[in-house]
């Protein structure tokens, strides 16, 4: 072979060499897109929910509800995440002739969920804010009422009775308003705060807090099923108080008690 021949062969091995690495560096980018769209839409997921939470507590459906926040919790999963991040991690250090990341911190050293900055509400909150509801709407009647001179003092207390009952009521219904707003807030949280910064912190290579990340939302996840529990109980509370304040499905849950109340034919 000629000293031109020999140096074409030469160079036509180099493009070929070439070419195959750039094959592998397409496949690389694709495969590390692949993950990151799929970490990118379990946010996208999660904020979504919000939309149909909104309609599902507005209706006070609470069983579509129970239904989005389980679906939440399967999004929100460690063992479907964690693997996506790495994976992203490790291709573009190879790509990127990088060293390979540390992937010694797994999800485990954040398991206690006391720990996180997620929103939290409790019976006792939300019983605080009853009373003192209760409290300012007797303080309201008292101002308005209290120098009226009454010939019959039994028509006060019966208007007051009344007032008070309406004024319980209304104090009722916010309760499991705010119960529902909570379980809103911690997907909000999710997917405004935690996913955003999850997200950054992946592209930019930065696992640690990636890692953080996830196991904050992780947690927020977690804290969604006594939320809903919550939210449950306060709205069985605002039906025993006023079944037609759950509107359709008041009535509905009214005509099921009535028909299941129902004397039944031999």
């Amino acid at each position: 072979m000629g000293d031109l021949a020999k140096a074409v062969a030469e160079l036509e091995e180099e493009v070929e060499d070439v070419r195959e690495l750039r094959k592998i560096v397409e496949r690389l980018d694709t495969e590390i897109a692949a993950r990151m769209e799929e970490i990118e839409g379990i946010g996208t997921e999660v904020l979504d929910l919000h939309g149909d939470l909104d309609n599902q507590i507005a209706e006070h459906d609470y069983m579509a509800v129970e239904q989005s926040v389980t679906s939440l919790r399967g999004l929100v999963d460690m063992e479907t995440v964690l693997p996506a991040i790495d994976a992203v991690l490790l291709l573009t250090a190879l790509r990127d002739d990088e060293p390979v990341p540390d992937l010694s911190l797994p999800l485990s050293s954040f398991d206690d969920d006391e720990s996180w900055d997620h929103p939290r509400l409790s019976q006792e909150d939300l019983d605080r804010a009853f009373k003192a509801a209760l409290a300012r709407a007797n303080q309201r009647w008292e101002e308005i009422w209290g120098d009226h001179s009454w010939e019959d003092l039994d028509e006060r207390d019966s208007q007051r009775a009344e007032d008070h009952a309406d004024a319980e009521r209304e104090a009722i219904k916010d309760r499991a308003s705010r119960a529902g707003a909570h379980v809103m807030e911690i997907i909000d949280y999710i997917g405004d705060t935690l996913w955003p910064d999850l997200v950054e912190a992946v592209e930019t290579g930065a696992r640690e807090r990636a890692v953080q990340a996830l196991a904050a939302a992780c947690a927020a996840a977690r804290e969604t099923e006594p939320a809903y529990k919550l939210y449950e109980v306060n709205l069985s509370l605002q039906y025993e108080s006023a079944p037609m304040s759950l509107g359709a499905m008041g009535e509905f849950l009214s005509g099921a008690e009535a028909w299941l109340m129902s004397p039944k034919a031999e």
